[in-house]
């Protein structure tokens, strides 16, 4: 049976009654309290109502992955390739900061924040192949230059990949760097189950529009989209930006691919204004299949918004009565320790009790069997000890 807020506003004013003779008004204080009590549950213990899976794509040669923002992600529980064939494959957690010098496990996988985002390590296996290095001129096919773009050269120096780029200058709004003529390469076990990176370097971005990649079997003949971020989805910055093109079935087809033909690469480069700048640099044109993987973790979420459907870490309407708590059927006997829980908030804010700490200590109490009872299944990076080769 599902626990509804109408329930929880129920059973509360019942007990208060049974030991004050007076109610709460649940859509202020009573639901100021139901919303502290969840976000303390939250905090004090992965639930097993918290658990949900999604799933990521895996490309190789790519090594980290933007988690999405509203799944409200709390800890790892685990990640399994999602192929039946290969699910006894096992990934090992470790810190992040182990992770790019670790040369022991072959798949593995850990956790990082920048700018306040969230991102998953992974490593894993997949087929992968090059198209086109993009270190020299004419070293794979031509590059050639058109309108904005001119000065197009090889660099050995500068390099996102360590082995070179192409170095161009440009000047206007709208510039074209191709390759028509490149090594052909049969890519039809890609075929709409892969993902195309590139590596670029911008001068300047302060009027960057787009860049438009098209690769296929010729001018004529070819997948493109329009790239306006790089391939985790944050805005293209001056520097070094890998971007990259989902193949798949939704990817727009012009003319009649050949999959086992591949030698056509195009990029146009947009800017809403002249940027005029010159070193640009483009490099490392590769595909690489999309693997799923499913990643199974504890979310934030505590409750349900039944209008929307959704999921939330706390009930945010006292009027949507019918709004359920994610515990429901199986786990109907947490309700007791949680209404139990509540009442102690509503004895704090009404001044009942004074001492914050005795109620947190009491509601800590309430939830311990619990917790007992309900063992958090989260993973913990692997412990590392880097031997001092020096003593």
């Amino acid at each position: 049976m599902a626990t509804t807020l109408e329930t929880i506003n129920t059973l509360i004013n019942d007990r208060r009654r049974d030991t004050t003779s007076n109610s709460i008004d649940m859509t202020t204080d009573g639901f100021r309290a139901i919303v502290g009590t969840l976000q303390l549950w939250n905090s004090e213990h992965n639930w097993p109502w918290q658990i949900t899976k999604t799933e990521i794509t895996y490309n190789e040669g790519i090594d980290t992955y933007a988690l999405p923002q509203n799944i409200a992600f709390k800890s790892f529980v685990d990640v399994r390739p999602k192929a039946q064939a290969r699910k006894s494959q096992e990934f090992e957690f470790m810190s992040n900061n182990k992770f790019d010098s670790d040369t022991i496990y072959t798949y593995k996988f850990a956790y990082k924040t920048e700018d306040q985002k969230k991102y998953l390590r992974l490593k894993y296996g997949g087929q992968t192949q090059v198209l086109n290095n993009a270190i020299k001129v004419t070293d794979n096919g031509t590059w050639v230059g058109a309108t904005a773009i001119s000065n197009v050269a090889a660099d050995l120096y500068e390099s996102f990949g360590g082995r070179g780029s192409l170095k161009f200058d440009y000047s206007g709004t709208t510039g074209t760097l191709t390759n028509p003529d490149m090594t052909v390469k049969n890519v039809e076990r890609y075929a709409q189950r892969s993902t195309i990176y590139f590596d670029i370097f911008l001068q300047d971005v302060t009027n960057f529009t787009s860049i438009t990649l098209k690769v296929g079997s010729s001018a004529s003949d070819y997948i493109t989209n329009s790239i306006t971020t790089d391939y985790l989805g944050n805005p293209i910055t001056a520097g070094w930006n890998r971007c990259s093109l989902v193949w798949n079935g939704t990817t727009a087809v012009v003319g009649t691919l050949d999959t086992t033909r591949f030698n056509y690469i195009q990029t146009t480069i947009a800017y809403s204004s002249n940027p005029s700048t010159v070193s640009n640099r483009i490099e490392n044109f590769f595909i690489s299949e999309n693997v799923p993987v499913v990643l199974e973790y504890y979310s934030n979420f505590m409750v349900t918004d039944i209008s929307a459907g959704a999921k939330l870490q706390s009930f945010n309407d006292s009027g949507a009565t019918g709004d359920t708590t994610l515990w429901t059927e199986e786990w109907d006997f947490v309700n007791e320790a949680f209404i139990n829980s509540v009442l102690e908030m509503v004895f704090f804010m009404t001044g009942e009790v004074g001492d914050q700490q005795i109620v947190m200590s009491k509601v800590r109490d309430l939830i311990a069997p619990l917790k007992a009872k309900l063992p958090s299944r989260q993973r913990y990076p692997k412990m590392q000890i880097t031997p001092d080769l020096n003593l």
